[in-house]
């Protein structure tokens, strides 16, 4: 079987790796030839994390051009093409439509796309029942998390969530004790808003309490607080949460960000971390509330949560090695990686088009 990733973005853009490349030992065990070719290249990623607005704006309008050159000219002989969420951003669905015609394909999403479609006016009036129409012409859909079975008018999803690797996770906090606990962020310049929102949290605890913050990917500046900021590394990333103590996701409350993943959460709890999160979709899905960690909603519940962690190493240490074996049981490849494969298979066959 021929597989074609249409990837947003090369190995480099951290969607596209989980989603996507990471599968590869599975595919190869499945028998399934694959190929890659992302919209956006690796000197895009770099230039949009550093916020280059200008050369982000060419490069994408370069990328459309390009992969509409390649779906018409060179797009052929594959037995399924599986899409990273549509094939160009802001592009009605009559033109994908064209360029899908006679091909057998699936879509991926891990965010929610279609959130600016129906918030923006504009947008709204041209683009906002695309990706129920390009759900329901494919073959399957997968999604990252139960609420898109909700949202997309279509009956072909496919629950996938973001998972990591357990060889990449070999090593488990051991040590819970710590003389300063060590409150921990990951993310990049685009999720890095929310930190905000447990800025004032943060401050409090600091004035009572021996803490840190410890934020992976973003620069940033907090008043009263010590921080420690680090720069994102895929090769340090797993050391850098290891020498944490509790790990955070808040979110703010839009539709966006119910099509998020939790995969920051599953990164923690694979290090024997506990998590406090806002209690978004697939973060209820992934904590199980006082067993796990924390899913807060207000400013109170964040403080109490936080609170109850920082003085209880038992608690730390309970809540760790739980959400450790979560991770086990349910969010690895070693756990997904078949089934992933799976799914390719009997979808092409399922729903051939």
């Amino acid at each position: 079987m021929k597989v074609l990733f249409l990837s947003k973005y090369n190995r480099d853009g951290a969607s596209s790796r989980y989603r996507f490349y990471n599968y590869k030992p599975y595919f190869d065990n499945n028998n399934i030839e694959y190929y890659f070719k992302p919209l956006l290249d690796d000197e895009y990623v770099l230039n949009l994390y550093s916020n280059k607005r200008k050369s982000v704006i060419v490069q994408r309008l370069q990328s459309v051009l390009k992969r509409f050159y390649f779906l018409i000219f060179k797009c052929s002989n594959y037995d399924l093409i599986v899409i990273e969420k549509e094939l160009f951003p802001n592009i009605p669905y009559i033109v994908e439509k064209l360029l899908l015609k006679g091909k057998s394909y699936a879509l991926d999403f891990d965010d929610y796309i279609g959130t600016a479609y129906k918030t923006n006016t504009l947008k709204r009036f041209f683009l906002e029942r695309k990706i129920d129409k390009l759900s329901q012409n494919a073959n399957f859909v997968t999604v990252g998390n139960h609420w898109y079975f909700e949202e997309i008018k279509s009956n072909n999803l496919i629950y996938l969530p973001t998972v990591i690797d357990l060889k990449n996770y070999s090593k488990v906090k051991e040590n819970y004790e710590a003389d300063i606990i060590t409150i921990v962020w990951i993310g990049s310049f685009y999720t890095g808003k929310y930190l905000q929102i447990v800025v004032p949290v943060l401050q409090k605890l600091a004035k009572k309490y021996s803490i840190r913050l410890k934020v992976i990917g973003f620069d940033i500046a907090i008043d009263d607080l010590d921080l420690d900021i680090v720069r994102w590394n895929e090769n340090t990333e797993v050391d850098e949460l290891l020498s944490s103590d509790i790990g955070i996701m808040p979110l703010e409350d839009t539709i966006w960000e119910k099509g998020k993943c939790g995969f920051k959460l599953i990164q923690y709890m694979a290090c024997g971390l506990p998590v406090v999160a806002t209690s978004a979709p697939a973060n209820k899905e992934i904590i199980d509330d006082n067993i796990n960690g924390f899913l807060v909603d207000s400013e109170d519940d964040w403080y109490n949560a936080l609170e109850n962690l920082i003085v209880s190493k038992s608690n730390r240490e309970k809540f760790g090695k739980s959400g450790r074996s979560k991770i086990e049981y349910s969010y690895s490849y070693q756990v997904w990686g078949n089934k992933y494969s799976e799914f390719l298979k009997n979808g092409y066959n399922f729903n051939n088009k």
